[in-house]
């Protein structure tokens, strides 16, 4: 007992001292889940981003604020209470403006040109849209108006270790969100002890099955958001845009099976036609291997829209736009969470 009793009191003043609150293991910031996180995509649409968190999310603070570039807009949001962060990125401007020319016309559309995606991790010839690379390009200019910093500047210097980032976007802002994501994942360093996530919410593809295969290995549990019948995650797949069309209204303008074509136009709907142009350009090479985008299966999480459209009823070409608006727009995807519109 004499030779036990020291070796007992070591090892148990060794125990104790590992056992300081200096040396407990800090626990990692949870991610903020898709509720939270589609109402602070509502936000980021309204004017003032700040008044607008007061007034529908006062838990959160907008840490990081900057002026918007060449349309492209982003904050990063805080839970006050813990370190949950969110990188939040505004969709396309629906107005004719700068701001909505830019969107619109040099992102949203601008898509038959591909530039090479250079931060990837393991694959090769990954490739996203020419306007998601100006969005992405936008973004990375963005500054905070109080600190200076850049949005990665501000991770750095400014996010502790063990906080949760969720990156995020609607529509374009989703679009976005996926090459801001790869880019924050491969370049900040993972000694930072940063944890990222990414939850979009209808976003049109970004870039090709290399460039989606690289997204998912550095995500391997994002969300990607759509509804039933919203044809933005599906643009620009010709094929799902024609099953889209259908189902919201749009052979009803068109009334394609009438016009005087001989028999070309028997039983042509949008959708065929859809099909057709998308058969064409893969057999001229227009769409191939390299430049075919697509979505990632993985990250799906599909919500059911049981709002109804009669496709037999005529519709106007307005009514068939502001139907399709409904299905895509962000309060949409928050009432399907569980959430409310915003005023």
């Amino acid at each position: 007992m004499k030779i036990i009793k020291p070796v007992f009191f070591f090892f148990s003043i060794v125990y104790l001292a590992s056992c300081q609150p200096g040396k407990i293991k800090q626990a990692d910031a949870p991610f903020l889940e898709a509720k939270e996180v589609v109402r602070l995509n509502q936000l980021i649409y309204k004017d003032s981003t700040v008044v607008a968190f007061e007034k529908y999310a006062p838990l959160y603070e907008v840490v990081f604020l900057p002026q918007a570039v060449n349309g492209n807009y982003a904050i990063i949001a805080k839970n006050m209470t813990t370190e949950q962060y969110a990188l939040v990125i505004r969709g396309s401007v629906l107005e004719f403006s700068n701001e909505g020319f830019q969107n619109f016309i040099l992102q949203d559309l601008n898509i038959f040109r591909i530039k090479s995606w250079d931060y990837t991790d393991t694959v090769k010839e990954a490739y996203i849209s020419n306007g998601a690379w100006v969005g992405f390009q936008n973004l990375l200019l963005l500054r905070d108006k109080k600190s200076g910093l850049t949005i990665k500047e501000y991770i750095e210097q400014k996010i502790p270790s063990h906080a949760s980032i969720v990156i995020t976007g609607h529509s374009l802002g989703g679009n976005l969100a996926y090459p801001i994501a790869g880019f924050l994942k491969k370049e900040i360093p993972p000694d930072k002890g940063i944890n990222f996530q990414l939850i979009t919410f209808g976003a049109p593809a970004a870039g090709n099955a290399a460039f989606v295969q690289d997204i998912e290995e550095k995500f391997p549990v994002g969300e990607r958001y759509t509804t039933s019948k919203d044809i933005a995650p599906v643009f620009p797949d010709t094929e799902r845009m024609g099953e889209l069309a259908k189902i919201i209204g749009l052979d009803s303008v068109l009334q394609l099976g009438k016009l005087n074509l001989s028999r070309i136009a028997d039983g042509l709907s949008s959708e065929n036609l859809l099909n057709i142009a998308g058969e064409i350009l893969e057999k001229t090479n227009v769409i191939n291997k390299t430049n075919k985008y697509t979505q990632s299966q993985k990250h799906l999480r599909l919500l059911t829209n049981k709002n109804e459209v009669s496709s037999n009823t005529a519709l106007s070409v307005e009514a068939i736009f502001d139907k399709a608006y409904q299905f895509h727009k962000i309060d949409m995807y928050a009432e399907l969470l569980g959430g409310t519109k915003l005023e």
